[in-house]
């Protein structure tokens, strides 16, 4: 009987060993954004070392799947049939040692990405915030109602909307520097999100005009499908 429970415990405590084992080695879960203007889509693979994770699509209209890197600095790779290993380092990232969520930013270079890490827990970035990114090279400031929002480049700023009204939208307004001056690049009229969180990513059209892209994050669980 002793010898049965004995027996018992070991295998509890190996199965609770290899559980332990596989949550602790899932890491923390990353999602992607592509800063590009407009809907391209890019296959990028987290790799550490010769560990090569699967492929994650990465677009500009709305954050990947999640997935799980294999260590918390890690290097993106597209496929590329000209590299000996099949695939092409074009960016590296390097996570907070204290989180389990977190999105990071692609922002293209000539031939490779530069990657910003945002907390996906971040306080300031809840329902109804918003992240802004700008990618120009110029400060520019936005108007969220009557708060002020000054948005300097390529630096994550993060931004309330003002309190709700009798109205579910509120005004927008981005300026930019003109002779010492602010002139407004763009107005109009956003929502306010119950249960989403806003990404605005500003930049400079081919034309050299200041513009901007929304992408809109849903907070609520997806469901499992049946």
């Amino acid at each position: 009987m002793i010898d049965r429970l004995t027996h018992m415990f070991a295998l509890a405590a190996f199965f609770c060993g290899c559980f332990c084992m596989g949550a602790e080695t899932a890491g923390p879960s990353v999602r992607a954004l592509l800063l590009v203007p407009g809907g391209p889509m890019v296959d990028i693979h987290p790799v550490s070392g010769e560990i090569v994770g699967d492929a994650v699509q990465v677009g500009a209209r709305g954050l990947s799947e999640s997935f799980h890197p294999p260590a918390r600095e890690f290097s993106v790779a597209i496929p590329d049939e000209k590299q000996d290993s099949g695939y092409r380092i074009v960016g590296k990232a390097t996570l907070p040692e204290q989180g389990k969520d977190f999105i990071i930013l692609l922002e293209p270079g000539k031939s490779s990405f530069t990657i910003h890490v945002v907390d996906g827990q971040e306080p300031k970035f809840r329902a109804d915030c918003i992240l802004f990114f700008n990618a120009s090279d110029t400060v520019l400031g936005a108007s969220l109602g009557r708060t002020k929002v000054i948005i300097k480049p390529r630096v994550a700023v993060f931004a309330k909307p003002p309190e709700r009204g009798d109205k579910p939208f509120y005004q927008v307004t981005f300026y930019q520097p003109d002779n010492s001056k602010a002139r407004p690049f763009a107005n109009t009229r956003w929502p306010h999100r119950d249960a989403s969180r806003c990404y605005v990513f500003l930049y400079r059209s081919a034309s050299g005009r200041l513009t901007y892209q929304a992408v809109d994050e849903s907070l609520l669980p997806v469901p499992d499908p049946d």
